[in-house]
């Protein structure tokens, strides 16, 4: 029934977003604390980052994305009104996979002295610039690292662009505002501070306005 494509695919998409909210939560803490402390903790906290996004990466985002791409496959499956949204997780599936492979190109280079070609233009997976009040992601990526960015970028918004009009389709205003703050956040995150806490608060919400859809559609 298509019932129950829409309870599963928002179920998926619920699970995903609270490994989202508590992932973003605590790298946006520790910015928070780098911040609070010295200059130098924003170059030591680059590097515990650098070894803390490979742990995110491989573990808990390999569910993100499986959860996504099954959450918005069943909700086209129940409306193609969606698919806009499947498209998105796609994209955002092969933003993952690009990630993983570079950082897995990365990790056999150094452990091969670098020998490989072509070489890393740099070696450290995020740079970020500090001043008194925020620290910034630079825009000095490798191009893998660039294009991966800019893919799960647009595969975000297109996955919430989706979840807002599923809470327009259901009149869960809710849902539509939690969308737009994560939206927002996404536009904003290379002031990781500002756009991280943004994406905290709009995926938890979402996670929790979603249950609201499935309450209008049961009830």
């Amino acid at each position: 029934m298509a019932i129950d494509f829409l309870e599963r695919g928002i179920t998926y998409i619920r699970w995903s977003l609270f490994i989202v909210s508590a992932d973003v939560i605590i790298l946006t803490l520790l910015l928070f604390l780098s911040l609070l402390i010295t200059p130098l903790a924003a170059y030591i906290f680059t590097v515990v980052m650098s070894y803390f996004l490979l742990i995110s990466t491989v573990i808990p985002y390999v569910l993100i994305v499986l959860f996504w791409l099954l959450g918005f496959r069943d909700l086209t499956h129940y409306s193609k009104r969606y698919f806009i949204g499947f498209i998105g997780s796609i994209i955002i599936t092969a933003s993952y996979f690009m990630n993983v492979a570079y950082t897995g190109y990365l990790m056999v280079n150094e452990l091969a002295g670098n020998i490989l070609i072509p070489k890393p233009i740099i070696m450290e997976p995020l740079i970020l610039t500090y001043n008194k009040y925020f620290i910034v992601f630079s825009l000095y990526l490798p191009l893998p690292l660039f294009i991966s960015l800019v893919l799960g970028i647009l595969g975000s918004i297109l996955s919430m662009v989706t979840l807002y009009r599923l809470g327009s389709d259901f009149s869960v205003v809710r849902t539509k505002v939690s969308a737009l703050i994560t939206i927002i956040g996404i536009l904003t995150i290379e002031t990781p501070l500002i756009g991280g806490l943004l994406i905290s608060v709009g995926t938890a919400l979402l996670a929790f306005d979603l249950g609201r859809v499935l309450d209008q559609r049961t009830g």
